[in-house]
């Protein structure tokens, strides 16, 4: 009792507040030659609260500060998304609901219901299906883009950043602690994560998301470049060497994530790539490769929070090595075992096909995915076939590898 009662004296006494800290400033009396005052900070020899309580204990208040009367209301009650925008650091609130945005084919049922209603906006859900930020966060997305920070957004962050210099390490370790990150673009996360200097805020990261929608160059370094004229996608050239794709800023991200000293509870990774129209195809067996190598600390009953999300697993032609999926039980060339989900230590999810997509500036279209069998080479192909009409949509792996082989011979 009487240990409470002096920890709660130190609190309300002795913990150094902004006017402390502006107090604390004194200027020296300027000498001959000098023409600008001198500052001098105090280094908080005095202080209860830094010299009494250690700082375990100063972590714990610190978390207090975090929780928010909002947080029973979404889906990832301490959820921020982290973005380097306009030349600093924006955090917001991740706004996607427990109820209404666990379903991944949401966004999709609701374009069903337009289409079959004939009421609604198309255009817009489109929007939302195609989003970078990925089907899990739209709403998020739009409230950055089109919205402003609000109360739900609000933290004491910056109030507790003012309050005294030896404070700024313990709360920035302790706001990365106790907040699950999620970065939504390569470019923030390889900023954050790979960040030099003394203070590496990697360390400290328990809960992390990356929810990263790319272009397809950023998958070139997985990739191996088979011969076109072979058919067998399985005995292609070796992938890429891991030190080649760690040159990437996908790969420096996984290889920072794998090799720092972290601690982390829980890691979601979602990949996708955004410039092949509703053609999702992303070269899994390379990326389980790094991706195998993140440490994620167990829980109490040897469970681990590791998930890895891909997209919808479609025979799609491909003319580049280590595209297989994980759910084929089959060797690469260079592996020693194959590469399937059960063999991870991460669980693989996958995101339901696409079946709407905009084609034609202005106009939504549903479609459908056909598989069929090819005779001459011996496996699966599917292929895009709009619901108005029996029109087939172009490959555009197929048709890059196709322009690609014909510049080769004309050079």
């Amino acid at each position: 009792m009487s240990q409470t009662i002096e920890v709660n004296n130190i609190l309300s006494a002795s913990v150094p507040t902004r006017s402390f800290f502006l107090s604390a400033i004194s200027y020296l009396p300027p000498d001959s030659g000098a023409s600008t005052p001198t500052t001098v900070f105090n280094d908080q020899h005095d202080s209860s609260f830094f010299q009494k309580l250690p700082l375990e204990i100063r972590k714990i208040i610190y978390s207090y500060v975090w929780q928010g009367p909002y947080d029973h209301m979404y889906h990832e009650p301490n959820g921020r998304h982290l973005h380097f925008k306009n030349g600093h650091w924006v955090h917001t609130r991740c706004v996607m609901y427990q109820e209404d945005d666990e379903d991944p084919d949401l966004i999709q049922k609701q374009m069903d219901q337009i289409r079959n209603s004939g009421r609604g906006d198309l255009l817009l859900w489109q929007r939302r299906l195609a989003s970078t930020w990925g089907q899990r966060h739209w709403r998020c997305a739009e409230r950055v883009e089109y919205g402003r920070p609000t109360s739900i957004d609000r933290t004491d962050l910056g109030a507790l950043m003012v309050v005294c210099k030896m404070m700024h390490p313990e709360v920035i370790e302790s706001f990365i602690e106790c907040h699950k990150l999620i970065f939504n673009d390569v470019f923030s996360a390889h900023r954050f994560l790979l960040h030099s200097g003394s203070t590496r805020p990697i360390r400290h990261i328990r809960n992390l998301d990356l929810t990263l929608s790319v272009p397809f160059y950023e998958l070139r370094p997985f990739m191996g470049s088979s011969d076109p004229t072979n058919n067998d996608d399985n005995a292609a050239a070796p992938m890429a060497s891991l030190t080649g794709a760690q040159k990437s800023r996908l790969g420096a991200i996984f290889a920072a994530l794998a090799e720092s000293p972290t601690c982390m509870h829980s890691l979601r990774v979602s990949l996708d790539v955004y410039d092949r129209g509703p053609w999702r195809k992303m070269p899994e067996r390379a990326l389980a490769s790094h991706l195998e190598r993140i440490p994620i600390r167990r829980g109490k009953r040897g469970e681990v929070n590791y998930t890895v999300e891909f997209p919808s697993a479609l025979p799609i032609p491909m003319q580049w090595s280590g595209f297989g999926e994980l759910d084929e039980n089959v060797c690469e060339v260079g592996e020693s075992r194959p590469v399937t989900p059960s063999s991870m230590p991460f669980k693989v999810t996958r995101r339901p096909r696409l079946r709407y997509w905009q084609f034609i500036p202005g106009e939504v279209e549903h479609f459908n995915w056909l598989t069929n069998r090819d005779a001459k080479e011996l496996r699966h192909r599917c292929f895009l076939v709009l619901s108005k009409e029996a029109t087939f949509i172009s490959n555009p792996y197929e048709l890059e590898w196709a322009g690609r082989s014909g510049r080769s011979r004309a050079g």
